[in-house]
């Protein structure tokens, strides 16, 4: 099994300013609070984000982290996708913070207790606007890009072969074998696979399992393929205890538990009548039971994941 190595956080304060996105014209300038404007009062400062708080929670179940050393916070979602991305701010100026995602700047708006984020900007996207903040003592854990390295399969026998050095997948099913690359924007949504779009993974904390969550890109959309939970090296019998797996509903969300670990089940499915969950199209989502493994060498030969060699 594979270890997750918990790293102390970094609360250190930086010496210069650091910049959020390219340096163009059409990203503003943190605004300055030595003044007497009184924007000091509504924006947050990195004297205000450092010291002995480092980690934030959000009132949705999500978390940040603030590390002025490297420039950059990150951040993991209410159902556990962690990413990076760029932050700006500093003492020596006494700017306000900001931080970018997804290609939008951020304010840290005060309030009594913490912060809530404010979108420069409009999306139709993922965003962050409203968030509200406090802090906390939490420790984020730290899972490597590498954990995702290996061979993972779902109960439908849809299989993933990653390589984070060449940040380069394999996909192979009974319906097919393709291959693709790895990327990660450093936008504060993490790394992903250019799988049926934009595939997120979602890693548990013990490095056994993930999920992966899907956004359309410009050439693909979400076919249903490739849902449910992977486990490393197929062995879901090792990984989960399914006589205690069950979806259930909390607060509102839909979570699917394999006897171990709780994954969130994405927006777009529900739960049938005959206990599994299933999206608009009818496509289940593959959790829930333990499928026979698929070996892809059966349809696509012995050299099928050359990627690994």
């Amino acid at each position: 099994m594979k270890k997750i190595f918990i790293a102390a956080l970094l609360t250190c304060i930086p010496l210069a300013l650091a910049s959020c996105g390219e340096q163009n014209d059409d990203i503003p300038v943190p605004p300055e609070t030595t003044d007497d404007s009184g924007i000091y009062d509504e924006y947050m400062t990195a004297d205000d984000l450092v010291g002995d708080w480092s980690s934030w929670d959000g009132d949705n179940g999500s978390q940040i982290v603030f590390d002025f050393v490297n420039s950059e916070y990150t951040y993991r979602t209410w159902y556990g996708r962690i990413g990076t991305g760029a932050l700006c701010g500093s003492l020596e100026t006494e700017s306000a913070v900001q931080l970018e995602f997804d290609d939008f700047l951020y304010d840290l708006v005060r309030t009594e207790d913490g912060f809530t984020l404010h979108q420069n900007g409009q999306s139709a996207a993922e965003d962050l606007d409203g968030l509200f903040f406090k802090k906390s003592d939490d420790i984020m854990p730290d899972i490597p890009l590498s954990t995702l390295d290996g061979l993972w399969q779902n109960a439908l026998g849809e299989t993933l072969v990653i390589d984070t050095g060449r940040m380069e997948y394999i996909a192979a099913s009974r319906s097919g074998l393709s291959s693709g690359t790895i990327y990660d924007k450093h936008d504060g949504r993490g790394p992903y696979l250019f799988l049926n779009g934009f595939a997120y993974p979602r890693i548990s904390y013990d490095g056994s399992s993930l999920e992966l969550f899907f956004t359309p890109s410009e050439t693909q959309t979400p076919d249903g393929s490739f849902s449910g939970v992977f486990y490393t090296d197929a062995d879901a019998g090792l990984y989960s205890d399914i006589e205690k797996a069950e979806f259930t509903d909390i607060a509102g969300r839909l979570w699917y538990y394999d006897g171990v670990n709780y994954f969130a089940v994405p927006d777009d499915y529900t739960l049938d009548a005959d206990g599994y969950a299933y999206d608009e199209n009818g496509n289940i989502f593959a959790a829930g039971w333990i499928g026979d493994v698929y070996d892809p060498a059966e349809d696509y030969g012995d050299g099928w994941a050359d990627i690994r060699d």
